[in-house]
């Protein structure tokens, strides 16, 4: 279940809400045999990037990409906390850039397009070197400067509220921006140190776009920032530009940037339409789009294989489904309710029937931070959330429940019914919603649905932590540490939709992202897993491998854990 973090970018590298829209597959009711550290290693073997690699003078020129996204954007800013959608995040994509990008293995390197030099010019104080591409131009033609960077991280560093930032990761700490000799050389000058400071600069996973940069004049304006691209695009940086937004039609024509400085890109047009996830798979069947995200639906699986100029592609992926509760009221506000309520959810179950049916190696996420397969990760959940519905019943006696003859818990009189809230027509939403149901009225929780629009799920629910209980997924970045923490802190950060925080966390993450020494910044990451586990805001479900349906001769375009897409590239092989 998936709203992009997109969540996109917590602080530009942040995470992305996604929906997921896969179905979870059969069920059943024996137990499966979930080897968690085997499941994890076979994970890491996937190839981080699946696509098919072709060099841009075998690409044709010319031709339609036709790509599916699930809604239209809330608002075109994605680093506005109602633009931090993946599908608003999957348009953008084409349209924008910055002076990094992400490599095949997860690091990053300087895009020249937009930059001639990025460096870490000193590491105490920590300071580091921009020199922009001076051709580098905003879609009218004026320059893209050291102004707009400078405007962008006070934007988005936390220090004006009124901003309706998603994160201040990196940005708060970053003491100031001085420009060089020109308007296009500039420095960050960091009050406290943080490894992670290339997010901020670029490097878009891909198909999600992570923001660089906005126009100082958008940027330093709370209100154009905030409400001044509810309806329309951002002016483009990228190869190519919004011609046409069809609200009616739910459709969003991309075409080539005349302004654009750089490469070629060779496709004539990009079409992303919305469709629904019961649709997608038929859509690409009928060769209505030339690539879709089969999630972890069985029969979006099986359809996709089947086309005859059509090939499944699997890589290793940064999206985890969860459930998130809200900590903030009612009974989930204690600790050992939500604790209870974690350990009756079989969740190994849950994984092997979302990934099985579609090849993928099975096992849980245990990790509010790394990825099965990643370096740094640990089963940190296991001992806090591990299925077992008999401490589940002895916390939730703790809690001061017990269980009546019609075997359901009740405290003061009041039965423990628990609303969760799904978006409508999401087939894994609703057999993940099953499954816990059944899960929870084994230990006497009464869990109840609570079905929403799909158009307002993230909007007037999720972004507003308008629930009990609710589920989506989490998309990642290649910085996993510094772009988690406005999930879990403070209480109010833009993506923190629990509610709920350990005053602790602020520290042990300023610490985290001070250190440059990687070993001891995963050991320090580990420690900070540990923490929110032992509170338990979210209970992590399954990591999601990159699977898509992609037409054969479409190129530089796919499955792809970290590498940022060349837009420039895309097309069809001649």
């Amino acid at each position: 279940m998936k709203h992009m973090k997109q969540m996109v970018g917590a602080g530009v590298l942040a995470l992305a809400l996604t929906v997921t829209g896969c179905s979870a597959g059969g069920g059943g009711s024996d137990k499966p045999t979930v080897d968690n550290s085997k499941g994890a290693a076979e994970t890491g073997a996937l190839p981080t990037t699946a696509w098919t690699v072709a060099d841009y003078a075998s690409v044709k020129d010319g031709g339609t990409l036709n790509l599916a996204v699930d809604q239209m954007p809330d608002n075109w800013n994605t680093m506005q906390v109602d633009g931090n959608v993946k599908a608003g995040a999957q348009i953008i994509d084409p349209t924008t850039g910055g002076p990094v990008v992400n490599t095949v293995d997860g690091g990053w390197e300087i895009n020249p397009d937009y930059a001639t030099e990025v460096k870490l010019a000193s590491d105490d104080p920590q300071v580091v070197e921009v020199k922009l591409n001076p051709k580098a131009v905003w879609e009218d033609g004026t320059p893209i400067t050291w102004k707009d960077y400078d405007a962008t991280i006070k934007a988005n560093n936390g220090s004006n509220k009124d901003y309706q930032i998603v994160g201040d990761n990196v940005y708060k700490d970053i003491e100031s921006v001085t420009k060089g000799d020109t308007d296009f050389d500039f420095k960050m000058t960091f009050k406290n140190k943080n490894a992670d400071w290339p997010s901020i600069l670029g490097g878009s996973t891909a198909g999600s776009a992570q923001t660089a940069v906005l126009p100082a004049a958008v940027a330093s304006d709370v209100t154009a920032f905030n409400e001044g691209y509810k309806s329309k695009p951002l002016p483009s940086s990228g190869p190519f530009k919004v011609d046409k937004v069809d609200a009616a039609g739910q459709v969003i024509t991309l075409v080539p940037n005349e302004k654009w400085w750089g490469q070629k890109p060779k496709l004539e047009k990009i079409i992303m339409k919305v469709v629904s996830r019961d649709a997608l798979a038929q859509a690409y069947a009928n060769k209505e789009l030339d690539a879709f995200s089969i999630g972890t639906n069985k029969d979006n699986y099986e359809t996709a294989k089947k086309r005859a100029d059509g090939a499944v592609q699997q890589s290793g992926g940064l999206t985890w489904n969860h459930v998130t509760m809200n900590g903030s009221k009612g009974p989930l506000a204690d600790v050992k309710v939500r604790q209870a309520v974690a350990r009756a959810i079989d969740r190994d179950t849950i994984s092997a029937s979302r990934l099985s049916p579609i090849g993928a190696p099975v096992a849980s996420q245990n990790s509010y931070i790394f990825m099965p397969g990643q370096k740094g990760y640990e089963d940190n959940a296991t001992a806090i959330i591990g299925y077992d519905t008999a401490k589940s019943e002895a916390l939730l006696k703790e809690a001061g429940y017990t269980k009546g003859s019609d075997g359901l818990m009740e405290k003061d009189g009041a039965k423990l019914e628990i609303a969760y809230t799904l978006d409508a027509n999401n087939p894994v939403s609703e057999q993940i919603f099953k499954q816990i149901q059944a899960n929870l009225k084994a230990v006497g929780i009464t869990l109840k649905n609570n079905t929403v629009p799909a158009d307002k799920f993230f909007s007037d629910y999720v972004l507003k932590s308008n629930f009990e209980l609710t589920g989506f997924a989490w998309s990642g970045t290649a910085y996993p540490i510094a772009s988690t923490e406005s999930i879990f802190y403070p209480a109010d950060a833009g993506q923190n939709f629990s509610g709920i925080t350990d005053e602790k966390l602020g520290d042990m993450w300023a610490a985290a992202n001070a250190e440059l020494d990687p070993e001891k910044r995963i050991a320090l990451a580990n420690e900070i897993d540990k923490t929110i586990f032992a509170y338990t805001p979210v209970i992590p479900l399954t990591p999601t491998p990159n699977t898509l349906g992609v037409r054969t001769d479409l190129v530089n375009y796919g499955a792809a854990q970290f590498e940022s897409i060349d837009w420039t590239t895309v097309g069809f092989k001649g």
